[in-house]
This record gives C-alpha cells, sequence and structure tokens, in this order.
C-alpha cells in the first residue's frame, strides 16, 4: 500500500515537473537575475534594459526545441497493392434463368377458423 502511494506521487511529481519546466526556467532566471545580468550580450546597451533576458530567452527557446525534437512523430507510409479481378462464368448465368420455379409447400400452416364477432344489433 506504501509502495503505491510512493509511486503515485513519483509519478504525479515527474508529470508535473515536465509541465512546469518553463516556469522553473523562469524562477531559476528570476533568482540569478544579477548573474544572468552580469553574462547578458546586451550590457553594453543599457537603453535596451535587457538584465538578462536575453539569456532567459536563449535558455526558453532551446527547451522549446528539445521538447519538440522529442514529440517529432515518425511517419510510415505504407502502399497496399491490389488487382480487381471480375470473373464471370456466362454458362451459370444463362442456366440459372432457364430453371423453372417450383412452388413448395410451406413446412407451417396456418388455418382461420375462427369467425370475427360480431356484437348484436339493437333495434329501437
Amino acid at each position: 500500500m506504501l509502495l503505491n502511494k510512493l509511486f503515485t506521487y513519483l509519478l504525479l511529481f515527474v508529470f508535473c515537473f515536465q509541465s512546469f519546466e518553463v516556469v522553473l526556467i523562469t524562477v531559476n532566471f528570476k533568482i540569478n537575475q544579477e548573474f544572468f545580468a552580469t553574462i547578458c550580450t546586451n550590457k553594453d546597451k543599457p537603453e535596451m534594459k535587457c538584465n538578462g533576458k536575453c539569456h532567459l530567452k536563449k535558455q526558453i527557446q532551446q527547451h522549446e526545441e528539445d521538447t519538440s525534437k522529442d514529440k517529432q512523430i515518425s511517419e510510415k507510409e505504407y502502399q497496399l497493392f491490389f488487382q480487381n479481378i471480375l470473373i464471370t462464368k456466362l454458362s451459370n448465368a444463362i442456366s440459372s434463368s432457364e430453371k423453372r420455379l417450383i412452388y413448395e409447400e410451406p413446412l407451417y400452416s396456418i388455418q382461420n377458423t375462427f369467425d370475427i364477432f360480431h356484437p348484436p344489433k339493437i333495434h329501437g
């Protein structure tokens, strides 16, 4: 029972981690923003007010590229070959039209021996 709960929480954590990976990248950036500002490629241009956001953008782009590579589905194409073959036997078609229909007696019979009930007429 304990093992099932542990396994459930572990799977839940893994799925949540995968879903919130971009959020974790952003939180990491906010915590270490001063460090990212020092390695910023746009620190020579203070009017851009980048403060390391270019590095955050690169990290998010890299993450999206990695996940898109994982999601690529290989497409397989199958070609099926078939040939319609039409075989007709004219002799069977002609002979079947020449057969005479024979009336067969049904295996069961229904006899209506009951008359329809008519109520008595009232003369007034």
